[in-house]
């Protein structure tokens, strides 16, 4: 029976294996895992790391992965039980395995990537959100969540995994990315607003995206787009990070906006 929060367990052991083997663990390392479920990647990671931190939200998950590690007397592993979206993420060098949970997995990711605290996180996904996370500029899936990704972190997709190394099968594809911190500098807030703006009418111009952003007369807003080296009837997905973050900077620069950022 599918669980109160949702979750699809992976049941597969090979598969569980190889996610933490991505994470190149050592005795050294400290490990952040969202929402263990029933342990099957906690009991892998558990005797390669220093300290594991474990976040499970569901009361009687936690209270049977905490009865596990009572009897066997391990001393490397805290459970906590809460919700990771409240959770108030301890500042201390780490790297984050999870098979996230699906539906509020791009929340989890967009709460921890801006930190500065993590190294290397390896995640199983629905396939088409980590298409997403990793898409580059001009394919289908490329968005938002695609730049917010590329700004903090390089991303490499790893495997897919069948419905059927879960326990209730999702009736979705999964895969596996593996993130490296890129440690970038706290961005503009301005520059994630403008994203988001831009990709919410995607099929506009980026004349028409920033004009409207701005209030901006579109002979001023082309002029800026000259100065970045870009095209004014290009589309959003067509534009780097480094692109909106050049413009960003632009538009910053003219001071010419009309509206509170």
């Amino acid at each position: 029976m599918r669980q109160k929060h949702g979750q699809n367990f992976l049941i597969d052991n090979n598969i569980a294996a190889n996610i933490v083997k991505a994470a190149d663990l050592d005795l050294m390392d400290n490990v952040l895992e969202i929402g263990p479920g029933k342990g099957i990647l906690t009991k892998f990671i558990q005797p390669k790391v220093n300290l594991l931190t474990s976040v499970e939200i569901d009361k009687i998950l936690f209270q049977q992965l905490n009865n596990y590690f009572s009897f066997h007397k391990t001393k490397n592993v805290e459970l906590i039980n809460q919700d990771f979206l409240k959770y108030d993420i301890p500042d201390i060098k780490r790297k984050v395995i999870s098979n996230l949970p699906y539906n509020i997995g791009t929340a989890i990711i967009q709460k921890f990537l801006p930190l500065q605290n993590w190294t290397t996180a390896v995640f199983m996904l629905q396939k088409e959100v980590i298409e997403r996370l990793a898409a580059k500029p001009g394919g289908k899936d490329y968005g938002y969540i695609s730049i917010f990704t590329s700004y903090y972190a390089d991303t490499k997709i790893l495997f897919d995994v069948s419905p059927k190394c879960f326990n209730p099968p999702p009736k979705v594809a999964s895969s596996v990315i593996k993130l490296t911190n890129k440690k970038p500098e706290t961005p503009d807030p301005v520059f994630f607003n403008f994203v988001k703006h831009a990709f919410s009418m995607r099929r506009k111009t980026i004349l028409n995206c920033i004009s409207s952003f701005c209030n901006m007369p579109k002979n001023e807003v082309s002029s800026i787009l000259e100065d970045c080296g870009l095209n004014a009837l290009l589309r959003p997905s067509k534009l780097s990070a480094f692109d909106f973050l050049s413009l960003t900077k632009k538009i910053k620069k003219y001071r010419i906006c009309r509206v509170k950022f």
